[in-house]
């Protein structure tokens, strides 16, 4: 299943992560997860390669537990230290705050591991190879033919330099000598 293209229900479940996303960034708490994201994403692809989703999602959560925990010493700080009189009167709007944002910081923590990082890690090989939303595999250069004349290309270049081309390829070892004689042949069928 890693190899496999996500299907509508993983889409959806990562287009309802990003639509979760936007309110905590619009506030600017959540750049920085969105950032790490965003950086793994585009390192993936340029790459081709899962664990900088794996180091991002890992870098995200730090930022979020770092937020529970910066919340909750508050929390715990603003319970033991004011009398039950002060805590109502003086930071009550804080110690809300505070509770709420350890809260949401819980809640991130966990659509960020079940709608992003789940889905995304069932297909993993898929994702790194041919992207999240695709759901046709990139050809590869490594499993495609050659592609030895391309007729609109060709038209100003000679057949004698074309075949100096390929006989230079296969000196040089970049070529077998059947595609060296698989091209030559092409080549000298197109006169």
């Amino acid at each position: 299943m890693s190899n496999t293209p996500l299907t509508s229900t993983d889409h959806s479940k990562i287009l309802i992560f990003t639509l979760l996303m936007l309110p905590p960034t619009g506030f600017f708490v959540g750049i920085l997860p969105s950032v790490f994201l965003l950086f793994g994403i585009f390192m993936m692809k340029k790459n081709s390669d899962f664990s900088h989703i794996e180091t991002a999602v890992r870098n995200a959560k730090s930022y979020l537990y770092a937020i529970i925990v910066i919340a909750t010493c508050f929390v715990l700080w603003f319970a033991t230290t004011l009398s039950a009189a002060e805590r109502y009167d003086r930071l009550t709007e804080q110690f809300i705050v505070a509770c709420i944002a350890v809260l949401i910081a819980f809640a991130y923590l966990l659509i960020l591991g079940k709608l992003f990082h789940s889905p995304l890690a069932q297909h993993r090989e898929w994702v790194a190879e041919n992207g999240i939303f695709s759901n046709t595999p990139q050809n590869s250069t490594a499993h495609s033919e050659i592609d030895i004349i391309k007729g609109e290309r060709m038209k100003s270049f000679s057949v004698a330099d074309e075949l100096i081309k390929w006989a230079k390829l296969k000196d040089d070892g970049h070529i077998s000598e059947q595609e060296y004689n698989d091209a030559r042949k092409k080549l000298l069928q197109r006169d």
